[in-house]
């Protein structure tokens, strides 16, 4: 113990008798106190952050509660249910989706003149994530000539019904088109899915 106070007694004298020493221990004191400052200075700012953002998620919440109706949102979820399940197709069977989905593309393609036309059937399948509904698909081939293929999309987006195109393919050298169509159709029943 005596080896310890005289060393602290020596660095004593010599903080005493060092201006230098003396200003380098006060400029590592003020140092370590500013870096303290802006780590407490960090947290104080996540932790408002954090705060700040579960106060506007509560106030969402509480919008939510007060701000609406749920009876009337629920009859605005059903009308528009409603609405879409009225631009999707019936059909009792697949079959009869497969042959009502061709019917209607032949119908199209024949006001359009396109040569050597041919409609296959394609996938049949239920569409992801929504129950009981099907997607059936019908590819089209055939020879076009200039600005058929525009009238053929104009066609099936204007269809009374709902059709998307799944693929288009336009050969300009042979002036041939390939056109993967897709409808979804609601009404068949679980036995036919079975099959």
């Amino acid at each position: 113990m005596n080896s310890l106070q005289q060393q602290l007694a020596q660095a004593q004298r010599e903080l005493q008798q060092n201006t230098r020493l003396r200003m380098g221990v006060w400029l590592i004191v003020i140092i370590g106190l500013v870096y303290l400052a802006l780590v407490q200075s960090d947290r104080l700012t996540e932790a408002y952050n954090e705060f700040a953002d579960q106060l506007q998620q509560l106030d969402r919440v509480e919008s939510v509660q007060t701000g609406s109706d749920w009876a009337d949102e629920l009859a605005a979820e059903k009308a528009l249910a409603e609405d879409l399940s009225g631009e999707l197709w019936k059909a009792e069977s697949q079959g009869l989706a497969q042959a009502s989905l061709q019917a209607s593309l032949d119908n199209i393609i024949s006001d359009l003149n396109l040569g050597n036309a041919r409609i296959r059937s394609g996938v049949m399948q239920p569409a992801a994530e929504l129950p009981d509904v099907w997607q059936i698909q019908a590819q089209l081939e055939g020879r076009y000539r200039a600005g058929a293929e525009l009238q053929l999309l104009y066609a099936i987006a204007t269809h009374p019904e709902k059709l998307t195109i799944d693929r288009l393919d336009l050969s300009r050298q042979n002036s041939r088109l390939v056109v993967l169509v897709s409808a979804y159709f609601v009404g068949i029943t679980a036995d036919d899915e079975e099959e």
